[in-house]
């Protein structure tokens, strides 16, 4: 893989990880110490090699146009210890046994759907406490594209949404910064995940009238669970 500049200067091995993950299981990526933008990714199946080829191929991602080609090494080999980047991470880093691996086992791959990028992002993951204003802060933070349009909805676990941006290359920038950010939340513990959806276009209500429905709807709840405390008979 080539084509990566200085905006891959922070966690570049995690950033290109990040996308690459889903396609499939990564076991190492090696950055190039004497060919500047370039770095060597060892998949674990082939499939997940062709996936990332013929998905991720020339796309482009934080101001640069990703080349990806196959390589006549079957495996990344490391000689001695490994070179330091820019940013202090090691040039060679190992993703096999990762947590974060999204086809390690039969029923996690089957909840996978490959698609080409897009501009709309699912998100998953969640607490079920957080909301759209918290997302958007976290997304302005670690300095992502801002969403033209977010909707998010509550499962039983979790919660997760759609985010849309004004163009592919925005959405790929926010996966590559935003997947797998880690952080806390009301003492929850939580691993926010990005996923392509293949979605061209996100019908969901505007995120200010969606949030003016959420604060009535809350003020409601907040009520009738007043009425209901001022019409409880404690002697029962």
């Amino acid at each position: 893989s080539s084509g990566i500049n200085a905006e891959w200067s922070l966690r570049p091995g995690g950033k290109l990880f990040n996308l690459l993950c889903m396609y499939g299981d990564v076991n190492k990526i090696k950055f190039l110490m004497t060919k500047k933008g370039i770095a060597m990714v060892e998949m674990k199946e082939g499939r997940g090699a062709d996936s990332v080829l013929r998905f991720l191929n020339r796309a482009k991602v934080l101001g640069s146009s990703l080349s990806i080609s196959p390589s006549k090494h079957r495996e990344v080999v490391l000689f001695g210890p490994p070179g330091i980047l820019e940013d202090g991470s090691e040039a060679c880093q190992v993703f096999s046994g990762s947590r974060f691996l999204r086809y390690s086992t039969e029923k996690k791959a089957s909840k996978n759907r490959q698609v080409e990028p897009t501009k709309i992002l699912h998100f998953f993951a969640l607490p079920l406490e957080v909301d759209e204003d918290f997302l958007l802060k976290l997304l302005e933070d670690k300095g992502c594209p801002t969403p033209t349009s977010i909707s998010m909805h509550k499962s039983e676990v979790c919660s997760a949404g759609l985010l849309e941006f004004d163009s592919t290359e925005e959405a790929l920038d926010t996966a590559a910064i935003a997947n797998h950010l880690q952080g806390s939340h009301q003492g929850n513990r939580y691993l926010l995940k990005i996923a392509f959806t293949g979605k061209k276009s996100m019908p969901i209500d505007n995120y200010e009238e969606s949030r003016e429905s959420r604060q009535t709807a809350s003020k409601d709840a907040k009520s009738k669970e007043k009425d209901e405390k001022s019409g409880r008979n404690f002697d029962d």
